[in-house]
């Protein structure tokens, strides 16, 4: 099963901070301690997630790429970063649409 964290385009306004690299990789990402939990399980287990980056400016969605997480901390009760490393690009259609307000799924 992979599991994908959804977010929106770097160039899209953004409600959370979040860093990329490039088009397809984030940097790091501020999210939910549901999210960054669900991720340091991940780390724990060695196995990569996926980034579902959202439909932008006539840009479709895709899951953009595949990469591992390197850290993970707090920042407080409400949102935790987390970081990644080993990028893999994808750029492949996704098999789910997530929700308005969706930060993951699995599939």
């Amino acid at each position: 099963m992979s599991f994908h964290i959804v977010l929106l385009h770097k160039n899209a306004p953004q409600v959370a901070q979040n860093k990329w690299l490039d088009d397809s990789c984030p940097a790091w990402i501020t999210t939910t301690p549901d999210v960054a939990m669900r991720c340091l399980d991940r780390q724990r287990k060695n196995l990569p997630v996926r980034i579902h980056r959202m439909e932008w400016a006539g840009l479709g969605p895709a899951v953009c790429c595949e990469c591992s997480v390197q850290a993970v901390r707090e920042i407080d009760q409400h949102s935790c970063h987390v970081e990644f490393i080993d990028w893999r690009v994808l750029e492949i259609m996704p098999l789910v649409r997530p929700f308005r307000g969706q930060a993951c799924y699995e599939i």
